[in-house]
C-alpha cells in the first residue's frame, strides 16, 4: 500500500510558495531577482509575482525601498519556534539509523537551540563496547565536543564570537583544548577539512568525529559517530565516509520530493 502520507493530495500554490522561501534563503540578496526566480522554480515571471506579493501580505516576506525582497516578522516568529523546538524533524534521525547499521557504533544529531550546541537526538550503537556519554538536551563545553567544533566553525562569525564570549573554554580532561589561538586554528582546520575530531578531550578513552549537515546553503547541525580510542583509531576514516554518506542521504530525499 502506498504511504498516503506520500501521495495525498498536495497544493501546487503552497508548495511552489514553499519552494520559493527556500530559494530566497539560498540566495544572496543582490541575486533575489525576480527573472532568477522564475528561472529557478522553472515558472512564469508573472507567477513569482504573484506568490511574492502573496508572502509579502502575510509578513512572511517584506519589501524595501529598492525593491528587494527579504524575510519579514512572520519568518521571525517562525525561526524562533524552530530554535526553540528540541524534537529534531524525523529527516535528519533517519540517517542516524544508517550511522549505527553501519559503523555499529554510537551516534548524535547536535543542532543550534537558543545560543547553544544542544545534542537532538542519540541512538546507541550495537558493539558489545559502546560509550554513551551524551543524552538527548545535553548542552556545554562546545570546545572539547567534536559536534562543538562543527556547529562552531560553521557559524556565522558573530555567533561564533558571541558563544565564545560567554562560554569560557573549560578544560574538562588533561585533552580539552583552552587555549584561545590554538582553539582557533582548530577550528580553522575544520573549516578547511570539512569535518571534527577530538580524541579524549570530553571523555577519557573515548574518541569522536563529526560532520556539518547543510540543507539548501544552511547549517542545520552535525553528525557524530562515538567509539572507544582504539576501535577509532582503526576504523576513523570508514565512520567519517559513512557519516558523509548520512548526509548525501538527506540530498537523496530532497530529490525524491522534488520529483513526486
Amino acid at each position: 500500500m502506498a504511504d498516503e502520507t506520500r501521495t495525498g493530495t498536495r497544493i501546487q500554490s503552497v508548495s511552489r510558495a514553499a519552494q520559493l522561501l527556500m530559494l530566497i534563503a539560498s540566495l544572496p540578496e543582490a541575486e533575489r531577482s525576480v527573472n532568477r526566480m522564475a528561472a529557478e522554480l522553472g515558472t512564469s515571471v508573472p507567477t513569482v509575482y504573484h506568490l511574492l506579493n502573496t508572502l509579502v501580505d502575510a509578513k512572511l516576506l517584506t519589501r524595501d525601498e529598492r525593491k528587494q525582497y527579504r524575510f519579514g516578522l512572520a519568518m521571525e516568529v517562525l525561526s524562533v519556534a524552530y530554535a526553540q523546538q528540541t524534537v529534531p524533524p524525523p529527516e535528519l534521525v533517519a540517517p542516524l539509523r544508517r550511522i549505527i547499521e553501519d559503523t555499529g557504533e554510537s551516534a548524535y544529531l547536535t543542532a543550534w537551540r537558543n545560543g547553544n550546541p544542544v545534542v537532538l537526538a542519540h541512538l546507541s550503537g550495537t558493539h558489545a563496547v559502546q560509550v554513551t556519554n551524551l543524552r538527548p538536551g545535553y548542552r556545554g563545553v562546545a570546545n572539547a565536543r567534536a559536534s562543538g567544533k562543527v556547529l562552531l566553525a560553521f557559524a556565522e562569525p558573530d555567533d561564533r564570537e558571541r558563544y565564545l564570549a560567554m562560554h569560557p573554554l573549560t578544560a574538562v580532561t588533561d585533552r580539552t583544548i583552552t587555549d584561545p589561538d590554538v582553539f582557533a586554528k582548530e577550528l580553522a582546520q575544520v573549516a578547511r577539512n570539512g569535518y571534527a575530531t577530538e580524541v579524549e578531550e570530553f571523555s577519557a578513552g573515548v574518541a569522536c568525529i563529526a560532520v556539518p549537515v547543510w540543507r539548501n546553503g544552511m547549517l542545520m547541525g552535525c553528525y557524530t559517530v562515538s567509539a572507544p580510542v582504539e576501535r577509532y583509531r582503526k576504523q576513523r576514516t570508514g565512520y567519517l565516509t559513512v557519516l558523509r554518506d548520512a548526509v548525501a542521504m538527506l540530498d537523496e530525499d530532497k530529490d525524491e520530493d522534488e520529483e513526486t
